[in-house]
């Protein structure tokens, strides 16, 4: 196994990129092109982060940032291919509550961050959503098309790497994943218990929407006391599956993913995902995170 730093060394680089920020609804609110650079100043031991954003019209905002091994800071973990997931180590209706995750390909890597805000019920609602798609200096171009849910449906099946906020050895297992064309959803990760959703309404539409739609889409979960999720379709491939409303009835899950055409096994499939899926437990601690590469299966 890879060391924490070992992990975080496939992110070393240049990455030209854009921050678009989306509404609760997927109404892309601005975009702003990036540039960001991960240096090793010292092999082993220490590293620097530049952040470059340059607006339409404005100025150039210039974030700095330097960390040691073993990495950036507590609750941000990285897995062997430089994903890696951070966010709220526990959500708390007193305060802001966020994720950031980064699924990495290559010489190219999505990154998602979620933000929840307040309410004065004492809840927490999504806020915005923040897509950041990177390549690599003369990396590859984003060419997929937007997200469609017919894209995930059918049974897929794959392999996950777990890791824990405990700091447990990380873990393999296999998941599955059925999403049917009434829009129902059942997963199952490994040493997981089954967690089923299934439609309760277009957010931009009715019922009778057809399942191809970009638009966001509500589900309801199987337990009376659990929140509904809004399944959030993205640009080239990506999504986000995530709690509409947070309390503090039961456990939840922030979901994102990625696919793909799968180019390294034409025959075997003609898609690819790989996705990271962050744990919280009914009080709103943040218990382990997933990362899964699956496919449709055979």
């Amino acid at each position: 196994m890879l060391s924490q730093w070992q992990c975080i060394q496939q992110n070393i680089g240049t990455w030209h990129g854009t921050f678009a920020q989306f509404s609760p609804d997927g109404d892309l609110v601005k975009e702003t092109p990036s540039v960001l650079t991960l240096e090793e100043t010292q092999p082993g031991q220490r590293m620097q982060l530049t952040l470059e954003r340059t607006p339409d019209g404005g100025t150039t905002d210039i974030t700095r940032r330097s960390f040691s091994a073993p990495g950036p800071a507590p609750y941000v973990y990285f897995f062997e291919s430089g994903a890696f997931s951070q966010g709220t180590a526990q959500w708390s209706k007193f305060g802001q509550f966020g994720a950031e995750m980064s699924l990495k390909v290559g010489d190219r890597r999505v990154r998602f961050v979620i933000m929840y805000e307040g309410t004065a019920e004492g809840t927490s609602k999504i806020k915005y959503i923040t897509l950041i798609r990177e390549a690599q200096t003369g990396g590859t171009r984003f060419e997929e098309p937007h997200f469609h849910i017919e894209q995930v449906l059918g049974n897929w099946q794959g392999r996950l790497q777990m890791l824990y906020a405990s700091m447990d050895p990380t873990t393999a297992g296999q998941s599955l994943w059925t999403f049917n064309e009434d829009l129902s959803l059942t997963c199952k990760e490994e040493n997981e218990d089954e967690w089923t959703l299934a439609l309760a309404t277009c957010l931009k539409g009715d019922r009778s929407t057809s399942p191809s739609q970009t638009k966001p889409i509500s589900l309801k979960k199987n337990k009376d006391s659990a929140p509904d999720y809004q399944l959030t379709p993205l640009p080239n491939g990506t999504y986000c599956l995530m709690p509409q409303i947070i309390d503090q009835k039961a456990a939840f899950r922030v979901e994102v993913g990625w696919v793909r055409s799968n180019k390294a096994n034409p025959e075997t499939s003609a898609l690819i995902r790989t996705r990271i899926i962050r744990y919280y437990d009914h009080q709103g601690i943040w218990r382990k995170s997933a990362l899964i590469e699956d496919s449709p299966a055979v």
